[in-house]
């Protein structure tokens, strides 16, 4: 077991590169049997969603996210400038643009080894991301492909169990996937739509905070209603107590129709557990590990009730499940 760790260990990016590739699978799997039912080959269903992807962000960083980045540079100036009358200092870490822009042109200047890490640097992230991709795509045209690779690694006798395992962590992180990206979409446009109509300064950035932050539990919310009072509040009081109302009005919205339409065929993972995930996941192995802290979730609460399951049929039923 600790030889198996060990080795793990040594391929942890290899590893990374297959786990990130299976969930891209088992989320694109949907759409693209979705599409197979209405008599699509399963290969052209397969491309045309990739292609509508790839589309789809190209679009927003050509659109959205250029606007984002200046408005996101000049909430961080505003910040600085909050907290620096209060009394702390930021700056450091507010001219990340500026410092990282002049240390990256000194470090081409001074020509040599610098250079040559930067490109190793910059290689390394595109063949990460094309193995992603091109694995993605192989098991995600291949019928069943991520159950057929995993009973083509798992001994003949785990073959039951471990499809089992399988098919209900990817049922639940499709739900879960799916509900989310609802929630982030219609928190995110309220969010923006009303500062904007209200007249809060970088309306569009905190709209797309309160977007991407719906995906943290709990905190998440709580912390893009804070900012985008904290903004409002620069401008006047009155702006400030009119962002608080709408964050509040917006999360009595997600709690009371969202969240009971969106979310009946949710995962079923605690919140709490859910935040967990996404902070140690982040700590141990940065954006991969943000990225696979849901479905980790998803497996290991899966993994506990079959454990459960077990027990409970081993005592005759005792065992509460």
């Amino acid at each position: 077991m600790l030889a198996l760790g060990f080795a793990l260990f040594l391929m942890r990016e290899t590893v990374s590169i297959l786990l990130l590739a299976l969930l891209v699978s088992t989320i694109f799997d949907r759409p693209v049997d979705a599409l197979e039912r209405y008599g699509v080959p399963r290969i052209l269903g397969t491309i045309l969603i990739y292609i509508f992807t790839f589309v789809l962000l190209a679009f927003l960083f050509y659109t959205v996210i250029p606007i984002a980045i200046i408005e996101f540079n000049n909430l961080l100036k505003n910040l600085s400038g909050i907290l620096e009358g209060s009394g702390f200092t930021i700056s450091g870490g507010l001219s990340f643009f500026n410092t990282d822009i002049k240390y990256f042109t000194e470090t081409l200047l001074s020509g040599g080894v610098p250079l040559i890490e930067i490109l190793g640097s910059l290689v390394g992230g595109v063949t990460f991301i094309l193995a992603v991709i091109v694995l993605s795509f192989y098991l995600t045209v291949s019928r069943d492909g991520v159950s057929k690779f995993l009973v083509a690694i798992f001994p003949e006798a785990m073959e039951k169990k471990i499809l089992s395992l399988y098919t209900r962590t990817k049922t639940r992180i499709g739900k879960w996937f799916q509900a989310q990206i609802i929630l982030s979409l219609v928190v995110g446009t309220f969010a923006f739509v009303g500062l904007s109509l209200l007249g809060v300064k970088y309306a569009l950035v905190l709209g797309l905070i309160a977007g991407v932050l719906e995906l943290i539990p709990i905190v998440g919310p709580i912390f893009a209603g804070a900012l985008a009072v904290s903004i409002g509040m620069t401008s006047s009081l009155t702006l400030g107590v009119y962002a608080l109302i709408l964050f509040l009005g917006i999360q009595q919205l997600e709690n009371n129709v969202l969240v009971p339409l969106v979310m009946r065929r949710h995962t079923g993972v605690h919140p709490v557990m859910i935040l967990i995930s996404i902070l140690g996941g982040a700590q141990i192995a940065g954006v991969v590990g943000v990225l696979l802290a849901v479905p980790t979730a998803v497996f290991l609460q899966e993994m506990a009730e079959e454990w459960m399951s077990v027990k409970s049929k081993k005592s005759g039923g005792k065992l509460a499940v």
